[in-house]
């Protein structure tokens, strides 16, 4: 039985808290933080493999504890303390796994890919995150200005659906070279077309600016046509997130049972 972890100085403890708060060591490292048990043990169950797992006992269940170490996996009892420490959340979980990167390819002929421009809210890209994996889309794409999509914030509330659909930051001119016959769709108050009314059967880009700034000039020159979600007079904005689920179910809804 390994002995509890105490020091704030242990290599693992100070890689977590670094993981935390850093994107570049996450980049650098390529690896990242989940927290909680069910996120953990769902992304196990979805294949990956933590490079370890640091727990309380009063959280962790012992027979899962025992099938994680059972089958190779590295898990260490740390304090309550240290737990409050490494932890994002303020009331923590008990549990967290650092894992490696989904290694999710970029797809050679996507159906839809989704882009999240300018988006700055972590819980917003996480909800889009999710809604892409649910309704099968085949790319996430993130410009630059976008929130990193490993920030911890993104990751709960993405409830781990980065290990369901390829999510990868890339640039609109690297999107074109890669896709010049997909049809991009810029969704906004205004827009020219009902979403509801676009052939979503041919291979498309559906875009989505973030709430405060909107999309970026980058894709403001590019030939794309604008569509709208039809709503009362006098009515706020949608929120990015809802607003993304909607097209992207209508985009989808040939493809679900």
């Amino acid at each position: 039985m390994p002995m509890m972890i105490t020091s704030p100085q242990n290599d693992r403890v100070k890689l977590v808290r670094q993981l935390q708060r850093q994107a570049k060591v996450r980049r650098k490292q390529r690896q990242w933080v989940l927290e909680g048990v069910r996120l953990i043990a769902d992304a196990i169950t979805n294949g990956a493999r933590p490079d370890f797992v640091l727990y309380t006992a009063e959280s962790a269940p012992d027979t899962l504890i025992a099938q994680w170490t059972d089958a190779g996996i590295l898990c260490l009892e740390v304090t309550p303390d240290l737990m409050r420490e490494m932890a994002d959340t303020e009331t923590p979980q008990g549990m967290i796994g650092v894992f490696p990167w989904p290694d999710l390819p970029i797809p050679d002929a996507p159906d839809l890919i989704v882009v999240a421009d300018g988006w700055r809210d972590p819980g917003n890209l996480g909800t889009l995150i999710r809604t892409a994996a649910a309704a099968g889309v085949d790319l996430v794409a993130l410009p630059s200005g976008t929130v990193d999509f490993t920030n911890p914030k993104v990751v709960r509330a993405g409830m781990g659906a980065h290990f369901r659909v390829p999510v990868h930051a890339l640039a609109w001119p690297d999107l074109i070279a890669r896709y010049p016959d997909h049809a991009i769709y810029l969704a906004e108050m205004g827009g020219a077309v009902v979403y509801d009314a676009v052939d979503w059967t041919q291979p498309a880009i559906l875009a989505i600016g973030g709430e405060a700034f909107g999309a970026g000039d980058a894709l403001r020159d590019l030939l794309h046509t604008t569509i709208r979600i039809p709503m009362v007079a006098g009515a706020e904005s949608l929120n990015a997130g809802v607003a993304a689920s909607i097209v992207i179910y209508a985009a989808r809804r040939h493809t679900l049972a």
